[in-house]
This record gives structure tokens, sequence and C-alpha cells, in this order.
């Protein structure tokens, strides 16, 4: 393929990608789901044609992991804080918790009855798919009313973060007993205290810098701190979240720092900047990232019988725990309702061919799924 040609293609995915952003509102449908769909059509022109294309799979979780953070970061920029949310807040919080684990260990014992393999392998393989990711919920929120983008808003991060702890502590221990417990306990606090620490450096910087370049410098050391934290194994997402939050609502952190040295004309400006250029890096990722998605669905696998009724059986067991537990936290369970969980986009999952846990995610269970 020739340079002018890619150049060709790649602004042409763009215009396309911008046009479904536009109808998707109109149509009620996700524009993540129609940029899935032209991935898919898109291979499948391909296959006809005889081209032959580079291995995606080396890039996406890259470019999956950039455009994670970017979204639940312009979800934190989205949400001005009031009293009258803390309810919200609060059932998205239990609803994350309640719905994983009853996600999870249902789950788990449909892997565990088609296979035949122990619960625990089943259960690890099955946490991926109790995750409501934020990569897809809170771009699929955004026509909602503001309580209901709130609480999908909330709900998917708290999922994600949770779900990377869990998935984590499920990998290194075998049984649970009250020591993982505390670990748990013990991380969470921890990683919480940490990201405060270091959301008030980013927020320092946001104010000292006066140089014409700085959201992206402040938007990379962002990323640079979930690298760090991935390394160690740690939440990383909850920095994201509370940094979100805290420029989102600056005027509510008791610090007196803050509260004398922040112009707020000039910050209500440099807030307008840096959520446009986050917007506008989410748009940029998650055209790309969804299309490459839709690209690597291997379709062929749908043919699997086996693979479609588990599939079937596992769809189902996710929409009734989630219609049991819902009502419990919230009075109007639509559309929340709908929001369930979608795997994350380079989990570990189980193979119906060899259940070998370090295997890639199933591309024809993950289509049914979504």
């Amino acid at each position: 393929m020739s340079q002018n040609t890619t150049l060709l293609l790649i602004c042409a995915l763009i215009i396309v990608s911008y046009v479904f952003d536009i109808i998707s509102k109109r149509i009620k449908i996700p524009s993540v789901l129609l940029l899935i769909g032209l991935g898919i059509g898109l291979k499948l022109i391909a296959v006809q044609l005889g081209i032959v294309s580079m291995d995606f799979m080396k890039i996406i979780p890259t470019l999956g992991t950039i455009g994670l953070i970017l979204i639940v970061f312009e979800g934190g920029l989205e949400l001005e804080y009031h009293s009258d949310k803390n309810h919200i807040i609060r059932n998205a919080l239990v609803v994350s918790i309640v719905g994983l684990l009853a996600t999870a260990l249902g789950v788990a014992g449909i892997f565990m009855y088609f296979t035949g393999e122990t619960y625990y392998r089943c259960l690890l393989n099955a946490i991926p798919y109790s995750v409501i990711s934020s990569a897809i919920a809170i771009p699929s929120a955004a026509g909602l009313s503001v309580r209901s983008k709130s609480f999908v808003t909330f709900e998917s991060s708290f999922s994600d973060i949770f779900g990377i702890v869990f998935y984590n502590y499920a990998l290194a221990y075998s049984s649970l007993s009250l020591g993982v417990v505390f670990n748990l306990g013990f991380e969470l606090i921890a990683v919480s205290l940490l990201s405060l620490v270091f959301c008030g450096m980013l927020v320092y910087l946001l104010k000292s810098i006066d140089h014409h370049i700085k959201f992206i410098l402040i938007l990379a050391v962002l990323v640079l701190l979930y690298a760090i934290g991935k390394e160690f194994h740690l939440s990383s997402l909850i920095l994201v979240l509370i940094f979100g939050l805290m420029v989102r609502n600056i005027n509510l952190v008791p610090l007196d720092f803050i509260q004398n040295n922040f112009n707020t004309e000039k910050f209500k400006k440099d807030f307008d900047y840096m959520q446009s250029i986050t917007a506008e890096g989410v748009f940029l990722i998650k055209t790309f990232f969804f299309i490459i998605f839709g690209y690597i669905i291997d379709v062929s696998l749908l043919a699997d019988e086996k693979m479609i009724i588990m599939a079937l059986f596992t769809i189902g067991a996710i929409y009734t725990l989630r219609l049991i537990y819902l009502p419990i936290f919230i009075k109007h369970i639509l559309p929340e309702f709908l929001f369930s969980s979608w795997i994350n986009k380079y989990s570990l999952v189980y193979r119906t061919s060899g259940g070998d846990e370090n295997s890639q995610l199933h591309i024809g269970l993950l289509f049914l799924l979504f």
C-alpha cells in the first residue's frame, strides 16, 4: 500500500467516524458499535481482495490503554460534584463491587459446566467478562441524562479498577483468605492516597507552567504515572479518575495553595482547553482502536456451535444477575441495566479449545457478548 493510499485511508476513516458520531445520537446506536461494524466490513473486503494487513494484535493493547486513560479522564472532567450526587457515587461503588463478584462467580460456573475445568481456572477467566469497561460504557452514555451518565461513568470506572485488582489477586492466590482480603483493601487505600499526592503534583504543574504547550505535557505525565503503576500491578486507573475529578472540581479542593493561587477566569480558560484537547484525543484514539478491534474479530469462529451455546448462557447470566441486584440499589434501572459487562480488550479469557489461562482473548465469544 502506497503512502498516498495510506493517508487517504486514514483521513477517510476519521471522516466516517465523525459522521458516525453525529448519526449515532439520532439512531440511538453507540458510535463504537458502528466503528466495530466498519472494522468487520473492512476485514471482509480485505480478505476478498487478498490484501495482506499488519499484525494489529501487537498495537491494540497500547492503543487501547491510551484510549482507556483518556476516556476515563474525560469522564472525570465532565463530572461536576454536588452533595446531591453522594448517593449516585455510593450506589455506583456498591453496584460495581456486587456486580463484579456476582457475575464472575456466575459466569465461572457456566465455564466450569461447559469445559470441565477447575472452578479456580474458570473464575480466573470469568473475571474479564464481569467488568463493565469504561472504554465502552462512557462514550455510549454520552446522550443520557446527567443522573444516568454520572452513574454509568462512576460504575464503569469503579468496575475497571476493582476488576483489575480482583484479576491480579485471583491470579496470585488460588484461594480467598482473610489475609488476601486485607492485602486487597490495603492496596486500594494506598493507591488512592498515592493518587491524591500525584494529582496534587499534576495540579501544581497545571498552575505553574507558563509555556504555551503544557496540556500535552500534563497528559504525558499522567500516562507515565499510569504506566509506572501498572508495572507494579497497581490500580492506576484510580489516579486518572481522581485527577479528572480534581481538575473539574478544583474549587472544592480544601487546600489553601489551590484556593489562593488559582485565578478563576484563567483556570476556566485552561480547563476548556484541556477538555477540548482530551475530547479530540479520545475521538482519534477511539476511531482507530474500535475499527482495528472490529478488523481483528474472526467471524468464522461464530460457526462453533459449542461456543455459541456457551456465549448465550453467559449473556443470559450477565443480564439476569444485573436484573436481580440493580433494583436493590437504584430506583430506575433503565437505561443503566443495558450497560452490562464487556470484556476488557486485552484480558485473558478461557479458550474452548484448550483452557490455557495465558491464551489470547477469544474473539468469537467476545463478538457475541457486545
